[in-house]
C-alpha cells in the first residue's frame, strides 16, 4: 500500500508501505482509502507512525505483521507501526521521546518486532535497528492514537469468570507454552476457554498459539489500543478489566492470563493488586528458567499477600528429578507444561470446589 506524508508547508511525498505491524493492526480501518501522515506534530506515546529502516537492520530484523507472520526487513523499508515503551529485562529497552518533533525526522529504535518505536536506551549485541520517523497518521491535523483505534465495547458484567494466571522471571522462559498446554487441558474437559495476554509487549504469535491450542475466545491488549503495558497503570488496569470483562461475555467457563515480560515490571505488580483481578482468581502458575528463579519468585507473590495457590513448573532443559527434589524441601512442587497428564492433574485440583463445569 502506499501512505502520503504531508508538510506544514501542504507539500506531499508518497511511500510504499511494506508491512503494518501487529502492534499497530487497530490502525487498519484508518488506513484504507487515502491515509495521510503528517510531520509537523510532535511526538506522544501510541501514535500510530510511519518508519523507514535506515542501514542493515540490528538487533530486529523482521517486524510481525497484522497476520502473526514474520517479515524481513532491509535498508529503506517502510513501514506502520507505533510509539510506545518497552522496559524488557532480556532484550531491547527504551522510552517514548515525548515532544520530539516529526518535521526533523528523528532517528530512534525498533525496540519490539511488534513494531514498538522509541529511543532506545539498552540493547546486546547487535546494536538497535535504526528507524526514521517520516511521520504520524493524522485525522483533522491531530495524531491518531491507539487507544482511540480501538472499537471494542464496553461490557460490565455482573462477574469475571475464573481466572488461571500465567506469570514468569522474563520473557520467553515458556509462558505461553503453559498456557497452552492448560487451555487443552480444559477444553478437555469441556469447558469453554477464553485466553489473553495481560501485561508486556504485544506480540501476535502468543495469542495465535492460545488459539491453536483450542481457547474459544482470545484477546490482546493491542486489540483494546495499548502497544505496550510498560506506560501508566491505570490504562493498564482499563484495559485488563475490559478484555476480561469482554471474554466473559463470550460465555466463557474460565479464562487463561498471560502476565508477560517479568512479575516486578509491565505493571504486572499492579495487576496483581487490583481488586477485580484478586476477586477472579484461582490460582498461579509461574515458570521460570531456573529453580532459585521459581524459589525467589514464589516468595515475591507471597510477600504480596496473594491468597490463593501458586504452582510452578518444570525449568525447560533442566533435571527433573533434581528439580523436584529442591522444591519438595521446601514443600513446593511443579508440573511439565507440555506433559497432558500434568497440565490435566493440575486442572483438576484447580477446578475442585469450584462451580466450574461444562455446558450440557
Amino acid at each position: 500500500m502506499k501512505v502520503a506524508i504531508e508538510s506544514a508547508a501542504g507539500e506531499r511525498s508518497t511511500f510504499e508501505v511494506k508491512v503494518i505491524a501487529s502492534n499497530a493492526r487497530l490502525a487498519g480501518a484508518a488506513l484504507a482509502g487515502e491515509p495521510v501522515f503528517r510531520n509537523d506534530l510532535r511526538i506522544v506515546e501510541g501514535m500510530v507512525v510511519l518508519g523507514r529502516v535506515l542501514g542493515h537492520p540490528g538487533s530486529i530484523a523482521e517486524i510481525e505483521n497484522v497476520h502473526a507472520r514474520d517479515v524481513r526487513l532491509y535498508p529503506g523499508d517502510c513501514f506502520i507501526g507505533v510509539v510506545a515503551n518497552r522496559h524488557s529485562s532480556t532484550s531491547e529497552y527504551g522510552e517514548v521521546p515525548v515532544g520530539l518533533e516529526l518535521e526533523r525526522a528523528p532517528v530512534l529504535d525498533l525496540l519490539a518486532r511488534g513494531g514498538i518505536v522509541g529511543r532506545g536506551a539498552m540493547v546486546g549485541a547487535p546494536p538497535f535497528t535504526k528507524v526514521e520517523l517520516l511521520g504520524a497518521l493524522s485525522r483533522e491535523g491531530r495524531a491518531q492514537i491507539l487507544s482511540e483505534l480501538s472499537e471494542v465495547p464496553v461490557v460490565t458484567p455482573s462477574r469475571i469468570a475464573p481466572v488461571l494466571l500465567v506469570g514468569g522471571t522474563a520473557a520467553e522462559v515458556g509462558k505461553t507454552t503453559t498456557c497452552a498446554g492448560l487451555i487443552r487441558a480444559f477444553k478437555r474437559r469441556g469447558l469453554q476457554v477464553g485466553a489473553t495476554k495481560l501485561s508486556g509487549t504485544g506480540r501476535m504469535r502468543d495469542i495465535v498459539a492460545m488459539r491453536e491450542a483450542g481457547a474459544d475466545f482470545c484477546m490482546d491488549f493491542p486489540d483494546a489500543g495499548l502497544a505496550s503495558t510498560y506506560t501508566e497503570h491505570e490504562a493498564v488496569l482499563q484495559v485488563a478489566q475490559l478484555m476480561l470483562a469482554r471474554l466473559t461475555s463470550h460465555g466463557c467457563d474460565i479464562l487463561v492470563a498471560e502476565l508477560g515480560g517479568d512479575i516486578i515490571e509491565a505493571n504486572n505488580p499492579a495487576l496483581l493488586d487490583a481488586g477485580f483481578v484478586r476477586e477472579a482468581t484461582l490460582g498461579i502458575v509461574h515458570v521460570a528458567a531456573d529453580v532459585i528463579g521459581l524459589i525467589g519468585s514464589i516468595e515475591i507473590y507471597r510477600s504480596w499477600g496473594l491468597a490463593v495457590p501458586i504452582y510452578a513448573t518444570l525449568p525447560r532443559g533442566r533435571n527433573r528429578a533434581g528439580t523436584l527434589r529442591r522444591l519438595r524441601e521446601r514443600h513446593l512442587d511443579a508440573i511439565d507444561p507440555r506433559s497432558d497428564s500434568d497440565c490435566d492433574a493440575l486442572a483438576e485440583r484447580l477446578l475442585v470446589g469450584t462451580n466450574v463445569t461444562a455446558a450440557a
